[in-house]
């Protein structure tokens, strides 16, 4: 009775990390996303080529939908149909909500204020 018990645990903790893995991957690509801006640019032929974060953000979006809650799934399909309509879109919301659930499951306070990212250039600034 103990062992099933300590496996039953066990393989809720194993899901546990497995969703907050999946949705941090989710969440950082994204971020990443937003800070670098372009998912497709011109090859040196002037063609439009996807970046690599569009490939990550491609990744993310499926992934969300695979481990996210239901309303993350909805906020993945807005953004999906806004990138299909416009060619931009919105992540704030679901970066938000990818937040809020990850540091719930991580047993920490949502965040009162927006967080800022960082984005260091690469051009030289001196």
């Amino acid at each position: 009775m103990v062992h099933l018990l300590t496996s039953e645990r066990d393989l809720k903790n194993y899901r546990r990390n497995s969703r907050i893995n999946a949705l941090t991957t989710c969440y950082t690509a994204l971020i990443r996303s937003g800070l670098d801006g372009l998912l497709n640019k011109p090859d040196s032929n002037g063609n439009m080529v996807r970046t690599v974060n569009a490939i990550h953000v491609e990744n993310a979006i499926a992934l969300i939908h695979l481990h996210g809650n239901e309303q993350q799934s909805e906020l993945a399909n807005v953004y999906t149909e806004q990138i299909n309509n416009t060619g931009s879109g919105d992540l704030t919301k679901l970066i938000d909500a990818l937040r809020k659930d990850i540091r719930a499951m991580l047993g920490t306070k949502d965040l009162v204020s927006m967080p800022h990212y960082l984005r260091i250039p690469s051009e030289d600034l001196t």
